[in-house]
This record gives structure tokens, C-alpha cells and sequence, in this order.
């Protein structure tokens, strides 16, 4: 997976995400539960021939420094449900 920031500010970010699809829902969700998120939503512009792009605004904070928090959250919670599924395995 790779990105491509198209856009940086400290109250916003928008990012264009290469060859990745499925950690956008679980992203979105993370960010949005966050209080000092104000908006956070991607889209595909064409399905077939464009990569999703994601956009970030917060109300106070670093956008970019709330992103890789949400991030390194979610990779956490992965790691503990494989490590679950390993233990009952």
C-alpha cells in the first residue's frame, strides 16, 4: 500500500490511497469517533480506473499526527483479535 498526499494543513489532510481498499471503512470509523474530528469521508471517483481518496478535518490538533493515530489503534486491535484466533487455534 501506498499514498499520496494531495493536500496538508494543520486542521486538514487528503490523501489518495494506491492498491488499498479495505482499511478505509475501519479508518473512517476510528477517526469519526475521535472528539476532536470534525469530518471524515473517501470516495472512489471511478471504480475502475481511480484510487480512493481520503479527506480529514479536525477541529483542533494535527490532522496528519490524528490519522497515524487511528492507525497505529487499529493496527493494535488486529494484532490482539490474531492473537486471539492463534491462542483458540
Amino acid at each position: 500500500m501506498e499514498i499520496k498526499i494531495k493536500k496538508e494543513s494543520k486542521k486538514e489532510i487528503e490523501f489518495e490511497i494506491i492498491n488499498e481498499k479495505t482499511i478505509l471503512n475501519p479508518l473512517k470509523q476510528k477517526l469519526l469517533e475521535y472528539e476532536d474530528v470534525e469530518y471524515a469521508e473517501w470516495e472512489v471517483k471511478h471504480p475502475l480506473i481511480s484510487n480512493p481518496e481520503f479527506y480529514v478535518r479536525v477541529k483542533k490538533g494535527d490532522a496528519k499526527e490524528i490519522v497515524k493515530k487511528a492507525i497505529k489503534e487499529l493496527k493494535k486491535s488486529i494484532e490482539e483479535l490474531q492473537n486471539q484466533l492463534e491462542e483458540k487455534g
